[in-house]
């Protein structure tokens, strides 16, 4: 089995269903008061995009076929509708004295899904936003500009995405098509999701003989680098767009908290189920998880090997971004905040440490809280 499919796949593992969790602590003179959650959803099953193209090659020709027809697409699979249980746990468990004293009230604990099938099927929350019109979790559809700027007409993406295939995948469909007698040759596009497939079996099935072994390990991460390289420009810093587009998000986040802080509300607990892309443009806007250097098509394969911030490693299936909020027992103290991707603190962009001075995070997103999310 490939080394770089085996590494990650203990990330999901780890992550996803360990119960190994530990209390958090609490700063000095301070209570945790208010918890907001954005999580990726659950595993989903994909379906036939290059079964296909190997439907008459010999070392494919033991392998069962896929078992996710087209109509089975956005379906959870059994993992999937385990994993939402197991984030609850998780999460009860890290932060058991703050549940401990929660009541389930609509008042007081809030959940909001996307309209989309594989985030509807995981939990009963709010769904009344049109599709089209989500800003808070679905920005990037709900965005005209976005999708005329970003998603179409994008002519550097698309410069660099035409030059990232001809240059690095086409020699590798090339030989792989010679290696394996693959007729009519394989098509270099289909390359990238070789690498989701990879993934998939060995996750799923615990099959690790199947398309992991068609590519060495240096052939799955530039496979990969496609990925990254797409979800850069569209939803991260390869576009300027992207680190305005999460505002609507973070313009309720803070006015739910300062409700809260200014006895307006009695809500402590925000439970959104999103998707990766949420994640991404979220953290994008705040500033954070920026790579060295631009994800761009003529990266070298150390490069690539050293980017800190991928999306494979980051919004996996039931990754989570944790806001916690403390406020202090002692009065006219600043309430902090703490950010927490995937059980780590990250220091937001500005801010002197881990815990953030409240009236400070404010300051520095003050370009982005309360936008005109239409403009």
């Amino acid at each position: 089995m490939n080394y770089i499919a085996f590494e990650e796949i203990k990330i999901f593992i780890k992550d996803a269903f360990s119960l190994d969790v530990k209390p958090i602590s609490y700063p000095d003179d301070y209570t945790l008061k208010q918890l907001f959650l954005l999580a990726r959803h659950d595993q989903i099953a994909g379906f036939d995009r290059i079964d296909k193209a190997f439907a008459n090659v010999s070392v494919a020709k033991d392998w069962p076929k896929h078992p996710f027809t087209e109509e089975k697409n956005f379906r959870l699979t059994t993992r999937g509708k385990l994993e939402p249980y197991y984030l609850g746990l998780q999460s009860r468990k890290k932060y058991e004295k703050f549940w401990k004293n929660v009541e389930y009230d609509a008042d007081i604990v809030k959940f909001q899904t996307t309209q989309k099938l594989e985030v509807l099927q995981i939990v009963i929350a709010e769904t009344n936003i049109v599709e089209g019109h989500d800003y808070i979790l679905q920005m990037y559809n709900a965005c005209p500009r976005w999708n005329q700027t970003v998603a179409n007409n994008f002519t550097h993406y698309i410069e660099q995405s035409y030059a990232y295939g001809n240059k690095t995948l086409a020699p590798i469909a090339e030989r792989m098509s010679k290696k394996y007698d693959i007729n009519p040759p394989l098509d270099p596009s289909l390359l990238p999701y070789m690498f989701y497939y990879c993934q998939f079996w060995v996750l799923q099935f615990n099959r690790t003989d199947t398309w992991c072994g068609l590519l060495s390990d240096d052939d799955l991460i530039l496979a990969r680098y496609y990925w990254n390289m797409k979800s850069y420009f569209q939803y991260s810093y390869g576009n300027p767009l992207n680190e305005q587009l999460g505002c609507a998000y973070v313009t309720q986040f803070v006015n739910s908290v300062e409700d809260y802080l200014n006895g307006k509300s009695r809500m402590v607990a925000d439970m959104k189920m999103g998707h990766g892309f949420t994640e991404f443009v979220v953290l994008t806007t705040l500033g954070l998880f920026k790579n060295e250097y631009p994800l761009t098509a003529d990266l070298t394969l150390e490069q690539i090997k050293g980017l800190k911030y991928i999306e494979q490693k980051e919004f996996y299936w039931a990754s989570t971004i944790y806001f916690e909020i403390y406020n202090s027992t002692s009065p006219g103290k600043d309430a902090l905040l703490r950010l927490v991707v995937n059980s780590e603190p990250y220091i937001i962009p500005g801010c002197d440490g881990e815990y953030c001075k409240w009236n400070k995070f404010k300051n520095i997103l003050s370009s982005k809280i309360n936008c005109d999310f239409e403009k």
